[in-house]
């Protein structure tokens, strides 16, 4: 073969295209199907789980701060929605003043159908957890105020509630019927002696004292005082103070 057809061959050799390198997934060349719509799914339907447990504690959290407030005299039926709802509100936080209860209530609102025979009851929204407790607490105090002798407090219950409430009020009653004296009370849900309520004040802090040392045994130091109060009172490391940083890491 003359010299001059190898040099032309091979350099057709040369620019020659290179082929591609075949996909590990196969022979046409295509690439790999993405993981991303699978991803983005997941993500979906945990958000979708997430919400409505988001949303039911919250309903549960305003729910539980909710009372219920009867004989609170109520406006004219001629009067302007916003002058009634003004007035309620006022009233409402008179009645807190009287209680020693410093808050702002969420929300207040009549319920039911508006009557002349009588006043709606009051739904009363709270803040918080401690004012639910502190209002029906301070509440009998109103029996002996002239201007509030009428109005009885009680919390926003479900039809359940309610009846175990009664259910625990009718064993009250029986149980200090045959003791001819008033011995048994309702206690956070149970039945229980009146001399008996100091020692369980007692058990429930112990029981919180020992909760917060297991949580924080590894983690600082424990006050001898504030270890049977339960909270952590971190002290002072050598060398350290407790605005510096390092202490904290």
């Amino acid at each position: 073969m003359p010299a001059n057809t190898r040099s032309r061959q091979n350099k057709a050799k040369n620019n020659q295209t290179p082929s591609p390198i075949p996909a590990p997934d196969g022979s046409d060349g295509t690439a790999p199907a993405s993981n991303e719509p699978s991803l983005v799914n997941q993500l979906h339907d945990e958000l979708r789980r997430f919400l409505p447990q988001k949303k039911n504690s919250w309903d549960h959290e305003c729910f539980f701060a909710e009372e219920i407030v009867h004989g609170i005299p109520e406006l004219p039926t001629d009067a302007l929605p916003s002058e009634r709802q003004a007035d309620i509100e006022a009233k409402v936080l008179r009645i807190l003043d009287a209680l020693g209860v410093e808050a702002t209530p969420w929300a207040v609102f009549r319920m039911g159908k508006m009557s002349e025979d009588r006043p709606h009851l009051t739904k009363v929204i709270l803040p918080s957890r401690s004012h639910y407790y502190a209002v029906p607490g301070r509440a009998r105090s109103l029996k002996e105020m002239c201007n509030y002798r009428h109005i009885f407090i009680r919390a926003s219950l479900t039809e359940a509630e309610r009846k175990k409430e009664y259910d625990l009020r009718q064993e009250v009653r029986n149980r200090n019927h045959s003791l001819c004296h008033g011995e048994c009370v309702v206690y956070k849900g149970e039945v229980v002696k009146v001399l008996d309520i100091p020692s369980l004040r007692r058990s429930q802090r112990m029981s919180q004292a020992s909760f917060f040392e297991e949580i924080y045994e590894d983690d600082g130091q424990f006050s001898e005082r504030h270890r049977l109060r339960g909270s952590r009172v971190p002290t002072e490391p050598k060398g350290k103070t407790l605005y510096d940083h390092s202490y904290f890491k």
